[in-house]
């Protein structure tokens, strides 16, 4: 292959995310050692390989945040050969649409001269998405914090290292954002506000100072669980397990329906214990993930 060909094709490791973290909602997340994989190349015709059929077309959110990027760097679409080697599951609260917003935007950019930021990317993937809790941590690595003002996103990253375990519990069905977004209030009680600003600063705090102990107190939220938990058969059970498996901190994990628990690593006595939890539910058995914060973010492998 000439080195002019090769220059056409790009991959793209983007990583999975957990946003919200309890009381964060559509502000806070964090990104993890689970991986979506991109590879892209330009030809003359709009090809998918490794997808699944009813994401074969322009509105995949790959080939949209593609086009976007190509957009903003006053690019042509030509066409394009995308092959998805995913381990983000879907609509589990995870990050998947997040992955492939900012995959597309990472291979537009890296195969037409590298000449947007990395700011100017995240502002795009937020654009996309509608919220930067998981395009940001996808995109930067680490513990992310973010907001939207005036249509650009300010985020202040922190590295998590190996200090936590990040216990993904996953239930054996999906549940759709925007059937999770249509569950909460339209209206919230002012001191359920209170209580959740308090609580996502002290998150934040914790992960900036390292002071994991106070994720106990700080996960708490009256935002949005209690609304969406009715939505998922067995949230109950699996954060109380959780919880007596000896978690840190038990949150839903983006809209859900994931559980996340945080523990400190403890040679598989976390997953030991909530096992059996997990295997006897009547809905079916919950898949269990150990992770790590992921602290590199996206990033182009070739």
């Amino acid at each position: 292959m000439s080195g002019a060909a090769e220059a056409r094709r790009v991959r793209v490791r983007v990583p999975a995310t957990s946003a919200n973290i309890g009381p964060g909602f559509d502000a806070l997340g964090l990104a993890l050692s689970l991986y979506n994989f991109f590879e892209a190349e330009e030809i003359d015709d709009l090809e998918f390989l490794g997808c699944e059929g009813a994401y074969c077309n322009e509105d995949n959110l790959f080939v949209k945040a593609y086009k976007r990027g190509l957009g903003e760097l006053n690019s042509p679409f030509r066409g394009l050969r995308v092959r998805f080697d995913a381990e983000v599951p879907v609509a589990r609260g995870l990050g998947s649409s997040s992955t492939c917003i900012v995959g597309g935007l990472m291979a537009a950019n890296a195969l037409h001269g590298g000449k947007l930021t990395k700011a100017r990317l995240l502002d795009i993937a937020a654009e996309l998405e509608g919220h930067p809790d998981n395009v940001a941590p996808a995109l930067l690595g680490g513990f992310v914090s973010a907001v939207i003002t005036d249509g650009s996103v300010r985020a202040a990253r922190f590295s998590i290292g190996e200090e936590l375990v990040f216990n993904a519990l996953v239930p054996p069905f999906e549940l759709e954002t925007s059937k999770a977004r249509a569950a909460l209030p339209k209206t919230l009680p002012y001191k359920d506000a209170v209580f959740n600003l308090g609580h996502a600063a002290l998150v934040a705090a914790a992960f900036a100072s390292r002071d994991y102990d106070a994720l106990s107190v700080a996960c708490d939220d009256r935002l949005h669980q209690n609304y969406r938990a009715p939505l998922i058969p067995g949230f109950q059970q699996v954060v109380d397990a959780a919880r007596d498996a000896g978690a840190i901190a038990v949150f839903l994990s983006g809209a859900g329906p994931t559980v996340m628990a945080i523990s400190r690593p403890d040679s598989g006595a976390f997953s030991q214990a909530i096992a059996p939890t997990l295997a006897a539910r009547p809905e079916g058995a919950w898949r269990y993930l150990s992770l790590r914060a992921d602290d590199e973010g996206a990033v182009i492998e070739r």
